[in-house]
C-alpha cells in the first residue's frame, strides 16, 4: 500500500468507527453517548416523518430509545468515501425493536446514508442520517 492508501483507509476506519459507536450506543440504550457522535446542527430524516434537528432531534432520540430495546440482527458498512471535511458511508441493516413496555416485538431491515463532518478536533461526527425500512432484508 502507498501511503496515500493507507492514509485513505484509515480515515474510513475512524469514520466507520463513529457508526459502530452509533449502533452500539442505541443497542446499550446510551442516549448520552449516542448524541455526543452528533455535530451540534445534526438533522436526521427517518422514514415516513418529516426531517428533525436540534432539540427536537435530541427529544426524538430519547423517545425512540425510552420506548424500544434495540436488537441488531444485522449491521453492513457497504460504501465509505472519505474527503478532506465529508464522508458519506452508506449501510444497511436489520434489527429487532421490543416494546419497553411489553408488547409484540418489531423486526425492520433497511438502508441509509450517513453524512459526517470533519471536526476541529481532528474526530468525525454524524452530521446528517436518511434511512428507510422495509419488511425483508436487503441485499446491498
Amino acid at each position: 500500500m502507498t501511503k496515500s492508501t493507507e492514509a485513505e483507509q484509515q480515515k474510513k476506519k475512524q469514520v466507520e468507527s463513529v457508526i459502530d459507536a452509533e449502533v452500539a450506543t442505541t443497542a446499550n440504550d446510551d442516549i448520552d453517548s449516542y448524541l455526543a457522535l452528533l455535530t451540534e446542527d445534526a438533522l436526521f430524516l427517518p422514514p415516513g416523518l418529516p426531517s428533525i434537528g436540534g432539540a427536537e432531534l435530541q427529544a426524538w432520540l430519547s423517545e425512540f430509545l425510552g420506548q424500544w430495546r434495540v436488537e441488531w440482527l444485522g449491521f453492513h458498512h457497504n460504501e465509505t468515501e472519505v474527503g478532506a471535511d465529508l464522508a458519506f458511508h452508506r449501510f444497511s441493516y436489520s434489527w429487532r425493536l421490543e416494546p419497553k413496555s411489553g408488547g409484540e416485538l418489531r423486526v425492520s431491515h433497511g438502508k441509509g446514508l450517513h453524512i459526517l463532518r470533519h471536526g476541529s478536533d481532528g474526530g468525525w461526527k454524524i452530521a446528517r442520517r436518511v434511512w428507510n425500512n422495509r419488511p425483508t432484508p436487503n441485499t446491498i
